[in-house]
């Protein structure tokens, strides 16, 4: 009698900050490869401050365990894996400031990948002005010249974006490839904007513009203001992360969606007449891919997404070189006003098709696989 022999599927662990479910253009990744492994046959392990720290180091209070958090936390991951028993691992794919420890594993000989979603050091650099000077040697020597350049060392290193990569090995001297991000195009892509604007409360005429982000200093939430003071006809969405400023509230040109829920983001995108991305640093840049995905012209700085997919005209009319200069953004929300269409057939016949084959999971996952030899 032929015996049956069931394969057990092989791990991928992946170790990360936050909880996959987090708000973050790092979960987003993190939420992608789950569902994307798992597809493919694998089960996916994933270990963050949630699920494999101790209690104190979830919630961290005082400035030496905040400050060294990261590097704490990477280590009590690595404890985690290690423990996790004796089955099989085919790869462990770390990220950002997270991954210097992973340990060796009974019976397993994995692949070792590091994703850099961008780095501390340039980070640094762009928010210097509104943090103190110790913060900026800590963000600039501890977390990224210590701590995120040991996170890639002995691994094949992925990143986001080719600014990414640029830094990596600038900064790092690491060799990376380029994998970009994944974005699911079928749940962000056009919608009726009637419809939209019917199902999120909003009145059908008017001209609606979207921020989303949170009002974080490298997020360039001043512009925004700038911007609502300049336009005082235009109706506001603010999908906010996190708190929300106490003037925003009871204002009758703003509505302010806190914490916005996935589901919700694509309503927002289509109700809008354009978003404004107005990012200090922004290594890649979700809400650009997300805006041109929904067919929503985004107004942005420089960053990982902007610079490649806002390239031609004329939407190379709303990419920002001066991400401080709030008059540059006035002129690009104005051009866009006066003629909206133009732009949005230039965002579904151009910026959307190159964005698709960078990042739609039918282009995104082969290259992927291919890399990564998964």
């Amino acid at each position: 009698m032929a015996t049956c022999i069931t394969s057990i599927p092989k791990i991928v662990a992946i170790l990360t900050s936050q909880p996959a479910a987090t708000l973050g253009g790092v979960e987003h990744v993190v939420r992608e490869l789950v569902r994307g492994l798992e597809l493919r046959g694998y089960e996916v392990m994933v270990l963050h401050r949630g699920n494999a720290a101790p209690r104190w180091l979830r919630h961290p209070n005082g400035c030496l365990v905040r400050g060294f958090s990261d590097l704490m936390l990477s280590w009590y991951l690595g404890r985690k894996l290690r423990n996790c028993g004796d089955r099989e691992l085919a790869a462990v794919i770390t990220n950002g400031p997270v991954g210097w420890y992973v340990p060796s594993v009974k019976g397993s000989s994995p692949k070792k990948l590091h994703f850099y979603h961008g780095t501390y050091r340039a980070q640094a650099e762009a928010i210097r002005p509104f943090i103190k000077h110790r913060g900026y040697l800590k963000l600039k020597w501890c977390d990224s010249m210590l701590i995120e350049r040991s996170c890639g060392s002995g691994k094949q290193v992925l990143c986001n974006s080719e600014q990414t990569r640029e830094e990596v090995q600038r900064f790092f001297g690491h060799q990376a490839i380029t994998t970009w991000c994944p974005l699911d195009t079928c749940h962000f892509r056009p919608l009726d904007q009637s419809t939209c604007r019917t199902e999120l409360g909003l009145p059908q005429q008017g001209r609606v513009a979207l921020f989303v982000g949170s009002t974080h200093p490298m997020k360039g939430f001043p512009i925004v203001r700038s911007l609502m003071r300049s336009l005082p006809n235009v109706r506001w969405l603010l999908a906010l992360r996190g708190s929300v400023p106490m003037d925003l509230s009871g204002n009758a040109g703003i509505t302010v969606f806190q914490n916005a829920a996935y589901d919700v983001l694509p309503k927002l995108y289509s109700a809008s007449d354009f978003t404004v991305v107005p990012s200090r640093y922004e290594a890649f840049g979700y809400v650009v891919a997300e805006a041109i995905a929904c067919g929503t012209p985004p107004i942005s700085s420089f960053g990982g997404a902007s610079r490649v997919f806002l390239r031609e005209s004329p939407l190379d009319r709303l990419l920002i070189e001066d991400g401080d200069d709030s008059d540059s953004y006035l002129v690009a929300a104005r051009a866009i006003l006066n003629d909206i269409p133009r732009f949005r057939q230039a965002v579904i016949e151009k910026a959307r098709p190159a964005m698709v084959r960078t990042m739609a999971p039918e282009n995104w996952w082969p290259r992927f696989l291919e890399v990564t030899g998964l």
